[in-house]
């Protein structure tokens, strides 16, 4: 139960950063409205992480699933902070 938690905690809050930058880079939006979307989507979208995490039979699938939904965000993420920095 523990490594289910955390894996929601810590997997969770990466992801949140993660989808809600994505959504500021791609956004062609002022940088003050897209401060106030990060901060109304990133809570819930870590909240729900965690709940999902509880979904699964063990903490071991948790922590695959989790990951594996982490990791094309986080590349998306490299990719759009490398084009913002070359262009």
């Amino acid at each position: 139960m523990w490594s289910r938690t955390f894996a929601g905690f810590l997997l969770g809050l990466l992801l949140s950063i993660s989808v809600v930058l994505n959504l500021n880079l791609l956004l062609p939006i002022k940088e003050a409205t897209m401060l106030l979307i990060g901060l109304l989507c990133a809570f819930p979208i870590w909240a729900s992480c965690q709940v999902w995490a509880y979904t699964f039979t063990s903490s071991k699938k948790a922590w695959q699933t989790l990951t594996l939904t982490l990791a094309p965000s986080a590349l998306l993420n490299a990719l759009l902070l490398t084009l913002r920095y070359y262009s």
